[in-house]
């Protein structure tokens, strides 16, 4: 039996009632649902399934979480079975409905404005969750992608008519589309918008207004290159309106934690940024200071031109005093320093050094239980051979105390 497709005839019906042909149960827990008639729209064609309830009075209202067409009819996903021949109302979600049309209208309007101005064909449409997509067969600059969405902003202003109509596919060849499918076979559903000179016309079987103004506004969020063309993240009416909110708040608690009026965030961010990169720069003077202060009381203590120490620094400075250190050809290092909560070392040697640096990581990630290694890498002077970390516990800096109280026996 064959399903009466309302979405398709009467989109503007969201409610009905309609008799169970068959309820069988699915491999997700739940139940496939299938009458002879239904307002529900089967995810298809890059638009997202409708969602809603099946009513009885039996069992309430039962939800609708997905609907997917098999066999040409369709069937509504449910949490609960119902009886073949009983009859039910079935209702879909208005304000999904809305959001996915929406969305759906406005995809065929940007869509119609980067292949009249630029000649872009789109190659992909993707509707997941509030995420919308096209793709284009060109890659456009951010002029161009500006230029096609205030065209097609003007469309839905223009308020102009959306046509739908079926033809058989024997006539597609004839008929204006934007874009051909010489797969396509028996009757097929067309969507027509007016634009004078460049009427936009296409096949599909999606759910549209009937005039464009309810798509409200279409709005690019950002675009990229994708493949040898772009891919463009869009949203429209109700989705643009939330992403807009979204981004309203987020950019009044940024002006307010910078003390200034939104339209000032851009060069109170600016000046803040100028003030880090002066304040970094007098940090890295520090750091090199105590770099040179560490360097020299550690060469001044070091034993046979080498030396094993703990250092009260982060990580980067540790670095910094190991190439020091080894900025002397016949030395080599070994230190260890503090990161958040782990322990971390680096061993280092000059160029005629000592130290086997591979074979005293091994060590120290035996006696710690740390992680790390590393091939001999040239910087500057110094090969940095090995690195590596371990989490900061008691057990941990104990042995630590012990592998410095005899360095040379412990990691030579």
């Amino acid at each position: 039996m064959s399903c009466e497709k309302l979405y398709l005839t009467a989109p503007e019906m969201l409610e009905c009632t309609a008799r169970v042909v068959s309820c069988t149960p699915n491999k997700n827990d739940g139940y496939n649902l299938e009458t002879d008639r239904t307002p529900f729209f089967p995810e298809g064609g890059g638009q997202l399934s409708d969602i809603g309830t099946v009513y009885d009075p039996m069992q309430g209202f039962v939800p609708v979480t997905y609907c997917f067409e098999a066999n040409g009819t369709v069937l509504h996903r449910t949490g609960k079975p119902f009886a073949v021949g009983e009859i039910v109302t079935l209702k879909v979600d208005a304000a999904k409905r809305l959001k996915y049309t929406q969305q759906h209208t406005g995809e065929h309007l940007l869509s119609h404005a980067y292949d009249v101005l630029f000649g872009a064909e789109n190659v992909g449409f993707h509707m997941a969750g509030d995420v919308v997509t096209i793709d284009l067969d060109h890659d456009l600059s951010d002029e161009e992608i500006e230029a096609g969405e205030k065209y097609a902003n003007e469309l839905v202003w223009k308020n102009a008519p959306v046509r739908i109509f079926n033809v058989d596919a024997s006539e597609l060849p004839n008929l204006p589309l934007r874009k051909k499918n010489e797969k396509l076979h028996g009757e097929v559903r067309i969507v027509e918008v007016e634009d004078g000179d460049h009427t936009e016309m296409c096949t599909c079987c999606g759910t549209h207004f009937m005039s464009t103004a309810p798509v409200g506004l279409i709005k690019v969020l950002e675009h990229a290159r994708y493949k040898s063309g772009c891919r463009i993240t869009f949203a429209c009416g109700v989705l643009a309106l939330e992403h807009f909110t979204k981004e309203n708040a987020e950019l009044r608690r940024t002006a307010a934690a910078l003390s200034v009026k939104p339209d000032g965030v851009f060069d109170a961010l600016a000046r803040k940024e100028e003030q880090v990169q002066g304040l970094n720069q007098k940090l890295r003077e520090k750091n090199a200071q105590v770099a040179k202060l560490y360097s020299e009381k550690l060469h001044a203590e070091a034993q046979e031109n080498f030396i094993a120490a703990y250092l009260p620094v982060d990580f980067d400075a540790c670095k910094t005093i190991a190439e020091t250190l080894c900025a002397d050809d016949n030395f080599s290092a070994v230190l260890f320093c503090n990161e958040s909560d782990r322990l971390r070392y680096i061993c280092a040697r000059g160029k005629n050094g000592a130290l086997d640096c591979r074979a005293a990581a091994q060590k120290i990630n035996a006696l710690l239980g740390a992680k790390g290694g590393g091939s001999p890498v040239p910087r500057l002077a110094v090969l940095v051979t090995s690195q590596g970390s371990c989490p900061k516990t008691a057990e941990t800096e104990q042995k630590l105390r012990e592998i410095l109280s005899e360095p040379l026996q412990n990691l030579n």
